[in-house]
């Protein structure tokens, strides 16, 4: 009997050591996590923040199409949420079923056995081996359940952690690509580019005409004339060129230089009242008086070229013309009544005329205005004065 109870006793201790070791075995597997798991959801959390950071600073784009996607699922977050480890309460129950058809393979066991408490013993003994085998059994199973729920949670956690980090991976390309625009686009707008625009013919004109112009006012009329050559090169009708040319040849005691350049700018077709009484005053110190009318027309304002019309008058009293000469003095004198000259072209035409009333008076009046006459015209003018009294 004492037999029997040892056997019992150290059955019910390798029950309750079986059991403990189970608890403590589905106890560790379940609150146990691998190592690369945490290191996922730590990757997870991280690329979440940097997803979040960089969607709140960056700045928005400019009318962009494309929108940016959400942080995350709300879908996979509660679904992530709800996601937990199996209950280790939950263990699989053995039919009821295993323990008849258990017994019944023990039966004759213990109908083969020796009677009276021998066989007593014995039956005992075969219940006890068959609940305990019954109960190793039933601990595996749950242990097995157990391993492959863990693993079906863990490669379900798996596989939601990686869905996870794809969605949070896919804003970062959009976000990346919206700064980079953003980045590009201010960079487009601060840079400055220099684009040298070709000067036009007037601007490249009007440049060389001020330096020839500070280069004679300086003193340099080499410097200046060829300057105003390298003008008349680029603009050939540009009459102030060949008027500054002639200025300056007469400076350096080249007249009949000066006289090429006007006539130059007669064979180019200028027309300019300046270069016209330029040579015509030339002409006229040859006296060449046919030529100086010819180069005087009548094609400018008197008002503006007195000079011009009084050498054109006096080259027409030289010609016979006293009439058409005394009407220009005449337009002279209203407009410059002080200038003597005219008031004494205007007495030559009227003498010649035969008025000598009208040619006394403006002899007169060329005396009293002529202070700029020369001596020879003073002269002329007393001579006359005292034929015609």
């Amino acid at each position: 009997m004492s037999v029997l109870n040892k056997m019992l006793r150290d059955l019910e201790q390798r029950q309750h050591a079986s059991d403990a070791t189970t608890a403590i075995t589905l106890h560790g597997r379940s609150d146990e996590r691998p190592l690369w798991l945490n290191v996922l959801l730590l990757l997870s959390a991280l690329l979440l923040a940097f997803a979040v950071y960089a969607i709140l600073t960056r700045e928005p784009a400019p009318e962009s199409s494309e929108a940016v996607p959400a942080v995350a699922n709300p879908a996979l977050t509660d679904h992530v949420t709800s996601a937990a480890l199996p209950d280790s309460a939950a263990e699989p129950v053995i039919s009821a079923e295993v323990i008849p058809a258990t017994m019944q393979q023990s039966t004759p066991v213990a109908s083969t056995a020796s009677g009276g408490a021998d066989t007593g013993v014995k039956e005992q003994a075969a219940i006890d081996t068959v609940n305990e085998t019954n109960t190793e059994a039933t601990a595996d199973n749950a242990l097995q359940s157990t391993e492959r729920d863990q693993a079906g949670s863990e490669s379900d956690v798996t596989a939601q952690t990686q869905t996870i980090a794809t969605e949070l991976a896919r804003p970062t390309l959009p976000v990346a690509s919206v700064v980079a625009n953003t980045a590009a686009n201010a960079e487009a707008k601060t840079e400055v580019t220099v684009v040298r625009v070709p000067a036009s013919p007037q601007q490249q004109a009007a440049l060389l005409q001020q330096q020839a112009l500070a280069a004679a006012q300086a003193g340099q009329l080499q410097q200046a004339l060829q300057l105003w050559q390298q003008l008349q090169q680029f603009a050939p009708q540009n009459a102030v060129a060949y008027l500054e040319q002639a200025r300056l040849w007469h400076q350096l005691g080249q007249p009949q230089q000066a006289l090429t350049v006007l006539q130059q700018a007669l064979q180019q077709g200028i027309v300019h009242a300046d270069i016209q009484l330029l040579l015509a005053q030339q002409a006229a110190a040859q006296a060449q008086w046919q030529r100086v009318d010819t180069l005087l027309p009548a094609q400018f304002v008197l008002a503006q070229q007195p000079e011009y019309y009084g050498l054109k008058a006096t080259a027409l009293q030289q010609l016979g013309q006293p009439q058409a000469a005394l009407d220009w003095f005449s337009q002279l004198i209203v407009l410059q009544p002080q200038q003597a000259r005219w008031w004494l072209g205007a007495a030559i035409a009227f003498d010649a005329l035969s008025q000598p009333e009208q040619a006394q008076l403006h002899y007169r009046q060329a005396l009293q205005w002529g202070d700029s006459l020369t001596a020879a015209s003073r002269n002329y003018i007393q001579q006359r004065l005292a034929a015609i009294e």
